[in-house]
């Protein structure tokens, strides 16, 4: 692989052909620790994410496997293709929307995480049920995981609620309030304050309301000036 130069038209060649090419991309992602042809790797399999469906599938594999490997040189050729994967987030094929998820948890790291995230809280908007599960935790572990601002993780949470609250579990909304409760009182008044405006909503979810119930209840004093406390419990009501 590494002394042959890749051009589109290598990509008409047959399964056979494909075949081969994909074992030794595999051999090359499982072994290799050379980085330029780890980067010649993600390069020729960006070209087959946009390809037909069972390319399109392999591509996206071998990308969330190059994607596991954490290298800045991997990640930042992988992110060429963004667009492309994205994209597959609509495919009609379930598999494909799976894998092209993979791909986008797998190469988020502190730079691309906002981007990333919001990309996915967007998706999340028109996804359809049979994926919103996995896409809802996956949101929340990189939200956290990456959250270099804690109002930031917040905010996330709180859209996930919103958009797909009957997918947000127990978990995840336990999760920001140890979080918030473990934090200064400028993240609790934060946390009080956006869920207080999050509940003035008559489509407010239950679990915003569950949410709400535990941080106005122990942090709303610190947000009296905006919400007396007879005006926080009849919100929450």
């Amino acid at each position: 692989m590494s002394n042959t130069e890749w051009h589109p038209k290598l990509q008409n060649k047959n399964n056979a052909s494909h075949a081969i090419l994909f074992e030794a991309i595999n051999l090359t992602v499982t072994y290799c620790h050379d980085d330029i042809l780890m980067e010649q790797a993600a390069t020729i399999i960006g070209s087959f994410a946009s390809r037909e469906l069972n390319l399109k599938y392999l591509g996206l594999e071998a990308m969330a496997r190059l994607a596991l490997k954490g290298n800045e040189v991997i990640i930042s050729e992988l992110l060429q293709h963004k667009p492309v994967v994205v994209a597959a987030l609509n495919d009609q094929d379930i598999s494909i929307r799976r894998r092209a998820l993979d791909v986008l948890y797998y190469m988020c790291d502190e730079n691309t995480a906002q981007n990333i995230v919001d990309e996915l809280l967007e998706y999340l908007k028109v996804s359809d049920f049979a994926i919103r599960e996995e896409l809802v935790l996956k949101v929340a572990i990189l939200a956290e995981r990456f959250a270099v601002d804690f109002n930031w993780y917040v905010d996330v949470v709180l859209r996930l609620i919103s958009n797909a609250g009957d997918f947000v579990s127990s978990d995840i909304w336990f999760r920001i309030v140890q979080i918030v409760t473990n934090s200064d009182n400028a993240l609790k008044r934060y946390a009080a304050s956006t869920v207080l405006e999050a509940l003035r909503s008559p489509a407010a979810h239950e679990t915003a309301v569950k949410v709400g119930a535990y941080l106005i209840g122990e942090f709303g004093k610190l947000i009296h000036d905006e919400a007396s406390s007879e005006e926080q419990y009849d919100i929450l009501a």
